[in-house]
């Protein structure tokens, strides 16, 4: 089997919550050796979020924590406790690379700071992202991605323009940042293999997700427009909407940007006079007349219909339809990995496909803990009897 591209690369991982782990999880599964470290007082709070297996909760039964940490190995150390560099410094002096998604100051506390870590390892790059960035007079606030995606202007700009502004599903910015962050990292690795220097790399959340609307940023700077809230409208669209079908939760969306599709449209739906005369009193008596029209037909069937006659068209997706998409069957998206706690579940797999060195999950996301002695011993050579005094002075969970 080839071996993965990152293969041989090591990473101590400090990341938690989702904008870190998504990025050290495209390392993990491309052949990293991917040490999570997480305080075993203190563990990821996103462990701690569902949805749990079977609904019940639990340290190692959160799925959410699950799917960005797949491949990975996890150690639980006392992140608090005053010898803790007894074991993070030998972690650090073996790792290519140490990744945190604290609040700045965070890992100085520790005594882990750049300035620190170069003195342990001078080729280590670090990786820090957080909300607001290590500088600036908000740097040491603490910030959620809901929060992110409010100041880089998203929510303002989402929902509809006689309602308040709507929050996007999820932290935002936890989905946007990780790809800004693993370009920036990749491009600090190229620069230590030419150099032999590491260097320190830190990333704003926020200053990721405002690269999102930086087409309205440029139209407010040119024409003095600024984007508001339009609902499910398009810009240059003859009809652009998200209608009900019939079904539990059935949506299909229906897009028309030139007038052979709109001709094809209104001969699909069998109402061609009905919807001529609706599109000429306005885009909400032409949304009515859609949904009254779509209401009792099956989102799948009137999707393909629509496709098939050159209209862009889709069904709007629940979480169960993408777990047994053919589509994403036939690409091999999802991997099957065995969790000692929540048996066999299915985890995504990556969005891109490696021709020499392909993708691999290795392994189901790890239990707290789970690996602390294989990582001490096989990763670092301590001894069982080291394990076991670390152990007694309560610094190994």
């Amino acid at each position: 089997m080839s071996k993965g591209i990152f293969d041989g690369l090591k990473v101590c991982d400090f990341m938690w919550a989702a904008a870190g782990p998504i990025t050290t999880k495209q390392l993990s599964d491309n052949g990293a050796t991917v040490v999570k470290v997480e305080s075993f007082k203190h563990p990821d709070s996103i462990r701690l979020g569902g949805p749990f297996i079977d609904n019940k909760p639990g340290i190692n039964r959160s799925g959410f924590f699950a799917d960005f940490h797949s491949s990975k190995l996890g150690m639980a150390v006392d992140m608090s406790h005053e010898d803790r560099l007894d074991i993070i410094r030998p972690l650090v002096e073996w790792a290519d690379i140490v990744a945190d998604s604290f609040r700045p100051g965070t890992m100085q506390k520790w005594g882990l700071g750049y300035e620190d870590l170069k003195k342990i390892n001078p080729r280590i790059i670090v990786l820090s992202s957080s909300l607001h960035g290590a500088t600036g007079p908000w740097s040491r606030h603490p910030g959620y991605g809901a929060q992110g995606a409010a100041l880089a202007g998203i929510q303002h700009m989402t929902g509809w323009s006689d309602r308040p502004p709507a929050t996007p599903k999820g932290a935002y910015s936890d989905s946007v940042s990780p790809r800004y962050a693993l370009t920036a990292l990749m491009a600090a690795l190229i620069h230590r293999e030419r150099t032999g220097e590491g260097q320190f790399v830190e990333l704003a959340q926020i200053e990721a997700t405002v690269q999102l609307v930086a087409p309205q940023l440029l139209d407010l700077q040119v024409t003095g427009h600024e984007a508001q809230r339009s609902g499910n409208r398009k810009d240059g669209a003859i009809q652009h909407g998200v209608y009900r079908c019939t079904g539990d939760e059935r949506w299909i969306v229906i897009e028309c940007e030139t007038e052979i599709q709109w001709r094809a449209l209104r001969e699909t739906l069998g109402a061609p006079e009905r919807l001529d005369t609706a599109r000429t009193i306005g885009p909400d008596s032409l949304d009515e007349a859609i949904a009254a029209l779509t209401a009792p037909q099956d989102a799948f069937e009137l999707s393909e219909r629509l496709r098939a006659a050159g209209v862009p068209a889709a069904v709007a997706y629940k979480g169960s339809d993408l777990l047994e998409d053919p589509i994403l069957e036939a690409r091999d998206h999802f991997w099957p990995l065995h969790h000692e706690e929540m048996g066999t579940l299915k985890y995504n797999g990556p969005a891109y496909r490696f021709e020499k060195t392909p993708t691999v999950l290795r392994s189901a996301s790890p239990r707290l803990g789970e690996h602390t002695e294989h990582v001490m011993t096989d990763l670092l050579g301590f001894s069982e009897a080291d394990i076991a005094g670390f152990r007694d002075r309560g610094l190994l969970g």
